[in-house]
Order: structure tokens, then sequence, then C-alpha cells
């Protein structure tokens, strides 16, 4: 007899035992369908929870330790620690992963629409609330926290990106670490642990506050000084002192007065002046060389239909690709019944990630 594997018994003990169809066929009883052969239920079934469970605990759970010395996704082109870990361990909690916005994203096929996402209405699905649905079901395969701030106090004088700097300084002094996205960037590799990244990039709070990737060299992407842009849309934080300098130099960055005088050409986004980001890149990095780290961009932003270079290999970024190539990528990791399964999961617990931005800042630090 041969012994079942662990996934085999999972799927037994979730699903029950197969057993073989009876001998006899009832061709005389008619079984009535009540809602029709093909209707849904008209709220979430077990099986649908089932599927998602068995998703995460199973099918895109993590493949990798903290320490393992080769990542290898389906046993191809393998990527190696290039020195000692210094995460040895999965942190849980301590790592955050944050998405604000301003925009409601309350309409049809959106994330926070009360129709969920389906494939069955893929050209209604919103890219970007796609890409939020990314964030989340990340955090959930590898138990980091997440938070969803809603920007409720927009600027007059600036553009909301500039929120990044104080919500960030905010949520970060309650972790080890923190990632931000912006909606358009993915984590391409759901089963990878953040942790090993970390490692693989070298970045700890002892050694690094800040990393960010390059944009791709192109002349619209360069400052003043011809050197390419970070793209703010991606950002990893160490939680350390000079994290929170960092922070606070930037925030203050557009204020008349200000270290850098210039920095208020970058409050609104327009050609060649591509606002919070333009700001970071422009002063903040070159105050900072030690403790901002650069990242290819062909592992932390683009997409390989950018033709950019950039191919996105860790951290896809598809800043092109918002309506069409980011549902794409999410469709290869959530396809069929998964995107609407996790959507009505990410609502059934919005209470526990989503907050105001007034309701944030207006809550005491951590200690």
């Amino acid at each position: 007899k041969v012994k079942k594997s662990a996934t085999e018994a999972a799927i037994a003990t979730m699903f029950g035992q197969w057993e073989p169809p009876a001998d006899v066929t009832d061709t005389d009883t008619i079984i009535e369908e009540p809602h029709g052969a093909f209707s849904k239920p008209e709220g979430p079934s077990n099986a649908s929870t089932e599927i998602g469970d068995y998703y995460l605990k199973y099918i895109m759970r993590p493949s990798v330790g903290p320490t393992t010395q080769t990542y290898a996704a389906f046993g191809a082109f393998p990527f190696e620690l290039p020195a000692d870990p210094k995460w040895t361990e999965l942190v849980g909690e301590d790592l955050c992963i944050i998405d604000l916005d301003n925009r409601p994203f309350n309409e049809p096929g959106q994330i926070f629409s009360p129709d969920l996402m389906s494939w069955e209405r893929g050209s209604e699905v919103h890219g970007l609330s796609a890409g939020v649905l990314n964030h989340w079901v990340y955090s959930k395969i590898h138990g980091y926290k997440y938070y969803y701030v809603d920007i409720t106090d927009p600027f007059e004088d600036r553009r909301n990106s500039w929120k990044k700097p104080p919500i960030l300084t905010k949520i970060l002094k309650k972790h080890k670490a923190c990632i931000f996205l912006d909606s358009d960037a993915i984590f391409n590799r759901l089963d990878l642990p953040f942790e090993w990244l970390m490692n693989y990039w070298q970045l700890h709070p002892d050694t690094n506050s800040m990393a960010l990737a390059a944009d791709p060299n192109a002349k619209n992407n360069q400052d003043k000084f011809g050197k390419v842009y970070l793209n703010t849309g991606f950002i990893i934080l160490q939680n350390n002192e000079k994290t929170f300098e960092i922070l606070k130099e930037w925030e203050d960055c557009p204020n008349e007065g200000g270290k850098h005088p210039e920095c208020v050409d970058f409050r609104k986004n327009r050609p060649g002046k591509p606002t919070d980001q333009g700001g970071f890149g422009t002063y903040i990095r070159y105050d900072y060389p030690k403790d901002i780290k650069e990242l290819k961009c062909t592992e932390a932003n683009g997409f390989p239909e950018s033709r950019s270079g950039c191919d996105g290999k860790f951290i896809k970024h598809l800043w092109t690709g918002k309506k069409d190539h980011i549902k794409v990528a999410i469709g290869q990791q959530l396809p069929g019944v998964l995107l609407e399964t996790f959507h009505r999961q990410f609502m059934d617990e919005k209470k526990d990630f989503f907050v105001s931005e007034r309701d944030l800042m207006g809550a005491p630090d951590a200690e």
C-alpha cells in the first residue's frame, strides 16, 4: 500500500475520503435543484473558505526559510544569499506591509466595492485593486501585519504622495521593518518570505535604513545631476534612528525655508518634477548615501513587457500596465475562484487593517 504524502493527507482531511460510486445507478429519483443547476449560493460556501485556507497553507506556503542558501522557483534560475544572513527567523507581525490612498476604490470591480471581483467579469476587474489584494494575500501567507491607510485630510498645496513620510514614520515605530508599495507594485513571488529577500539584499536595522529600486535608465527618469531616480513606489524601511531622521527630512523637503529651498518645486507632479520621488531623489538620498540602498531595477522594479531593462523578478512595478498587465499577473497568482474567495475574505477582515489617516496619526505612538 502506498503511503499518503502530507499534502494528500491534508486534502483527505479537508474534503473527506473519496468513495467509489455505487454499483446501481438510480434513474428514477428526481433530484431538484432549488437554485437552478448553475446558480451560485447567496453567501460564502464552506468549500470556498476551505479552498482559500488550502491555498494559503499548502499551495502558496513559504517555500524557503530566511536562511535557506538558495531560492529557485520551480527549481530553475537559482538565487543565492551573498553573505551570512542577519534575519535568521521569521518575524511575523514585526514586519508590516503598507498601502495608502485617497481614492475610494468603491466602484464595481474595485477593492472596496460590495460586489466582489471575479474573473467571470474580468474586464470589470480594476488593476490597482488587484494589486492591493496581492499585498494583503502576501501578508496572509507569511503572517505579516497589513495596513490600509485611507487619506482623509488631503493636502491643498502639494500632491498627497507627500503623506508617505509621516504615515510611514507613525507605523514603522511599531515594527522591526516595514514595506510600502504603490498599488501598481506587486509581490511577484508569493511563496518567498521577505526575510529571505532582506538577507539577499543585505538589509538590516544594524546596517541600513531604507532601500528603493532604481528606475529605468532614461532621460526623463534622471535628477538634475543626471542620476537615475530611486522609485518611491516601493520602499523597505528598517526601524532605527537614522530612518526616522531621513523620513523627517523627506517630509520637510517641500516646505518653505527648508534645508533644500528648491524642493518646493516638487510639491506637485509635472514633467521633470516627479513630486515626492523627485524631492527624495534630488536631495534626500545625497544627504544619506550610506543609509539608503539602491536595489537593481531588474529585481525590484518594472515588468518584462515594459522592455525597459527592468523585469521585476521579485517586485513587479507595472507603471504602464495598470489596466491590463497587472490583471494578468494577479490572474496567474489567483486564478479561477481564488480572486473572489480572497476578495470576500479581505472585506470580511477589513476592520482589522483599514484605518483612516486621521485616526492613525491621532493615536499615541508605540513605546
